[in-house]
């Protein structure tokens, strides 16, 4: 998953959430459980000190008010210290104890220390917790003694166990919910992407109402008006391009009917050129809506160039060319000669001198004397720039269609200016 994508955030956010929320819980899970150990032990020492000052006093007050829980106020936090040495007999001990809802345990001490759940300790004491029963040691110098709370409280794990779970199917069930409002965000995305690559039957209508949704819809309303005049252009340009190559195609027939002579070669160029424009014009529509499609396959380089000089009617003796080197290049043999071709064809239009075509260490090489480009070749690189090229000379046409051929066999026009020669290099 991208880590950028605003799904990989939220699925971020809610991970860190939840692992907030079971901090949270767990901390105030045991700060509770601890106020509610002192509290306990609270209650215990305070019962003994009650019950030794009444047995040295002789005399027994009337028992405390039960509640069904301690409050904090009853029981300060601090522990308050344990009675000095318990010299009474166990069964008025027993007695007291009722009053307070606490016995003498019938359990021995190794059996809850083994079996129980030890809650807390100090030197003095120990608090234990067997059967969901409260048991709570005393020692000193002369006895050992352990009683049972006879109120049994309800234990608390379960419950925070139970609000972690409901919290967490809340925030799953939340983020799930989130989520599937933000599919059809990822969905538009995917045919964003597959729209930029050329795809114009894709289809983003949504039936929902947010604003995810409108956006859908109106991109989807957008690509329908575009594929009507991409169909009514596609149409317009098939109808004009059978209109003129079929004059041209009589043309021909009737220049094969006349007598053999100069003005019958000259009259089948003329149409021969006439029927090239027609299809270079056609190659350049390809080019303008990004509709290039390769054909690749192994290749020599120099049949490339041969074959580009051909298209150009030019002898081999106007351009020099030197070939140091022969490799095969795995490339669409009818589209990399327009490659070859325009860069010939510029440099022949704009340079001072002899063009010059060098093959070697898997580069090629157009190279002659002439004004270094005064803009950057991004520039030249741009669609019917004509301000950039001879208005006479052509559309402005030629480096872009370089470029774009270029861009598609992921290969880059590099140039450079050097000793007043300009140089465009092609490096495979």
């Amino acid at each position: 998953m991208n880590k950028n994508s605003i799904f990989f955030t939220i699925t971020l956010f809610f991970g860190i959430l939840i692992l907030l929320t079971h901090s949270i819980i767990y901390m105030g899970y045991n700060i509770t459980k601890q106020q509610q150990i002192d509290l306990y032990v609270t209650k215990y020492l305070k019962t003994f000190h009650q019950i030794q000052k009444e047995f040295h006093q002789g005399k027994m007050p009337p028992p405390p008010k039960r509640e069904n829980s301690f409050r904090q106020k009853e029981f300060p936090s601090m522990l308050p210290p344990p009675p000095k040495e318990l010299h009474i007999d166990r069964k008025i001990l027993a007695t007291s104890l009722e009053k307070y809802d606490l016995e003498l345990s019938t359990l021995t001490y190794q059996k809850i220390a083994t079996d129980g759940v030890l809650l807390g300790y100090e030197r003095e004491w120990e608090l234990y917790e067997y059967e969901g029963y409260k048991y709570f040691y005393l020692k000193d110098r002369f006895n050992d003694i352990l009683i049972k709370d006879t109120m049994q409280v309800a234990d608390t794990t379960q419950y925070m166990i139970g609000l972690t779970l409901l919290l967490n199917l809340f925030f799953i069930a939340f983020y799930i919910f989130l989520i599937h409002k933000l599919k059809p965000l990822k969905v538009l995305k995917e045919n964003i992407t597959k729209f930029a690559n050329g795809d114009l039957e894709i289809d983003t209508f949504c039936d929902g109402k947010d604003e995810i949704s409108d956006v859908s819809n109106e991109f989807n309303n957008a690509i329908g008006q575009i594929r009507t005049l991409t169909h009514s252009r596609n149409l317009f340009l098939r109808n004009i391009m059978h209109e003129l190559k079929t004059p041209i195609t009589k043309g021909l027939l009737i220049s094969n009917m006349l007598e053999k002579n100069k003005f019958q070669e000259s009259l089948k160029k003329a149409f021969f050129r006439l029927e090239y424009l027609l299809n270079e014009f056609a190659k350049i529509e390809q080019f303008t809506s990004s509709n290039i499609k390769l054909n690749k396959n192994l290749f020599t380089l120099e049949d490339i160039i041969d074959n580009s000089i051909d298209m150009l009617f030019l002898d081999k003796n106007e351009i020099h060319i030197n070939i140091k080197e022969h490799f095969i290049v795995n490339v669409d043999f009818e589209l990399f000669t327009i490659v070859i071709k325009n860069l010939i064809d510029n440099g022949m239009k704009y340079g001072k001198s002899k063009l010059h075509i060098i093959v070697e260490n898997k580069t090629i090489t157009f190279s002659n004397e002439g004004e270094k480009l005064p803009y950057p070749l991004q520039e030249y690189q741009k669609p019917f720039n004509r301000k950039y090229e001879n208005s006479s000379a052509g559309l402005g046409l030629g480096l872009y269609i370089v470029h774009s051929i270029l861009k598609a066999h992921n290969l880059v026009l590099e140039y450079t200016f050097e000793k007043n020669h300009n140089i465009f290099r092609i490096d495979f």
